[in-house]
């Protein structure tokens, strides 16, 4: 069955009509923005400890870890329980963590406060993301999955040259005190969110048997109910090596902007931007897709232009030509995620999608500890130039792979698992 490709009318209507979305969305921009900082600040801690390669590796394995080891824990309580108790306790924990950082120096407590900081994240972010649906409804999510990547990749823009400046000024703890004042805003918008999920706010649907109940329960949930959908299963499946690859990569990055071309944190701040700045761009063009076949195409070009990208990034003679690379790398980066996002959002049927939202991030970051010991070993044997191209090879071979398992496949959702769920339509609950 072919989709159409028109717009849909709800594409005209604007989607601030939705009040909780009013709250939502800028209260997350600001904690993209808080995000950023905090990352930005605690590669450069790491970096200028001399910990090399493999303290970047553990610390960015400490942000990857706990959405795996939480993730069939994280799915159930994102879909059982009340969405706003839930994100008033996983919010909290952020908060602590990120100000405890901002009082901390040492690489072992930077990772672990670093490891608490991302289990409430671990729960929050399949909460959130489930809830969405819920605030604006299944026809409005890609464009609310476009603005939500469009948001992330501009705060990041600011996240990265504030983190700069911010860093050069006032040190490390500065760039984690801001990132902590952001969660205080975000604590405030899951307090006023009308909208809810989970617990006595769940959809009504029929009684399950109790074999199918004691199912929905097992740790691999998840994934069982992407694989019932063969579009998200081939998509997923073929995007986990590519994410081992590219995050192999990101180890290799800040080495490649500080010592290969030898700038200053300021100029690993402008290189970020400019990435954040193509991003804004890659989700825009992402978000004019309507349906999932084209989505899918979204996905493959924004694959193969990451893929090829990250190879000209490695032989980048200077930094100009290093920032103009990641601009491109930026712009089809955000493209492939805004896309995908819709897909795993809205596609599995609405009492399901934390299990499946806390399964993606989950296998995501499973991928991406792999790939931290990957981009290590790669960073000490191939050096950060070698590490970027070896990953650029790598990276276009899954995607043609992914391109040729893709070709022919019908984008259309079908079979048991992904019936709408029987109850009334998403609406605003006091």
């Amino acid at each position: 069955m072919k989709q159409t490709l028109h717009k849909s009318p709800a594409a005209n209507r604007s989607l601030w009509r939705h009040r909780d979305l009013r709250l939502v969305m800028p209260a997350r921009a600001l904690s993209y923005v808080g995000d950023a900082l905090a990352l930005f600040a605690l590669v450069l801690r790491v970096h200028d400890q001399g910990s090399g390669t493999a303290g970047m590796a553990v610390l960015l394995a400490a942000f990857s870890l706990p959405p795996v080891l939480l993730m069939a824990v994280a799915g159930q309580v994102s879909d059982r329980f009340d969405s706003r108790r839930v994100l008033l306790a996983s919010t909290s924990v952020e908060l602590l963590a990120c100000a405890g950082l901002a009082l901390v120096d040492g690489l072992a407590a930077t990772v672990a406060l670093v490891v608490l900081l991302q289990l409430g994240q671990a729960v929050s972010n399949p909460t959130w993301g489930a809830l969405l649906p819920r605030i604006v409804g299944d026809e409005d999510m890609g464009r609310v999955s476009a603005l939500q990547q469009g948001l992330l990749a501009a705060t990041g823009v600011v996240g990265a040259t504030v983190g700069g400046l911010l860093v050069g000024a006032f040190g490390v703890a500065a760039a984690l005190w801001v990132d902590a004042a952001s969660f205080t805003g975000l604590l405030l918008a899951a307090a006023l969110v009308r909208t809810r999920r989970g617990g006595r706010h769940s959809v009504v649907e029929p009684a399950l048997p109790a074999r199918a109940e004691r199912a929905r329960a097992r740790a691999l949930d998840g994934l069982r109910l992407m694989r019932r959908d063969r579009l998200l299963w081939v998509t997923f499946v073929w995007m986990m090596p590519f994410v081992v690859v590219l995050e192999g990569v990101n180890v290799a990055e800040v080495f490649l902007v500080r010592d290969d071309l030898h700038a200053s944190a300021t100029g690993f701040g402008v290189v970020q931007a400019v990435f954040g700045a193509g991003a804004v761009l890659g989700s825009w063009l992402a978000g004019r897709a309507a349906s999932d076949a084209a989505r899918v195409r979204v996905l493959l070009v924004g694959f193969a232009g990451t893929a090829l990208g990250v190879g000209a990034a490695g032989l980048a003679p200077s930094l100009v030509v290093l920032a103009a690379v990641f601009a491109m790398v930026g712009v089809a980066n955000a493209a492939a995620n805004a896309a995908s996002g819709p897909l795993y959002a809205v596609r599995p049927p609405e009492r399901d999608r934390g299990k499946v939202l806390a399964a993606v991030s989950g296998v995501s970051r499973a991928s991406s500890v792999v790939a931290m010991g990957l981009g290590a070993l790669g960073g000490a044997v191939l050096g950060a130039r070698g590490t970027f191209v070896v990953g650029s090879v790598l990276a276009v071979a899954v995607t043609v792979a992914m391109a040729l398992q893709l070709r022919g496949l019908d984008p259309a959702p079908v079979g048991p698992a992904l019936e709408p769920a029987v109850g009334p339509e998403p609406v605003a609950l006091a």
